[in-house]
């Protein structure tokens, strides 16, 4: 199912927070569903140990090539806090693991500079009984 190693990113936008994001069209080349899949449930646990689950969904159709994270993104949003431009990265490890990070990007000042901070939302994900199982 996954192509390792490789990265994925994109900044979110106000879109992508509040419905769902459209994740870029070249991680379809790393994360593949069987024939005839259009979804995989994403199991992900952040570091406060608590389990969040994405849906990981294709159009049937190839309509749009983007694929999407739909159930329980929201959520996840809201609870993280995610804003418009913060980065959403999905890294597949060499040993055939993904680590998903939201990288927020608070503004901080110094001698009059702004400088750019990112605090990381982890967490790791693998395959396990048909479902990707994610630990941070």
């Amino acid at each position: 199912m996954f192509q390792p190693p490789f990265t994925v990113s994109k900044l979110l936008t106000e879109n992508d927070i509040t419905t769902k994001p459209a994740l870029p069209a070249k991680i379809l080349q790393h994360i593949r569903l069987p024939q005839g899949e259009h979804f995989a449930e994403l199991q992900v646990t952040d570091s406060r140990e608590q389990v969040w689950i994405f849906r990981y969904y294709t159009r049937p159709g190839g309509n749009r090539a983007n694929p999407v994270f739909t159930s329980g993104w929201k959520q996840f949003a809201r609870a993280k806090r995610l804003e418009a431009d913060d980065k959403l990265t999905i890294y597949g490890r060499q040993d055939g693991e993904l680590q998903i990070q939201g990288g927020k990007s608070p503004k901080v000042s110094y001698n009059s500079n702004t400088i750019v901070l990112f605090v990381l939302i982890s967490g790791r994900v693998g395959l396990a009984q048909g479902l990707l199982v994610s630990n941070s």
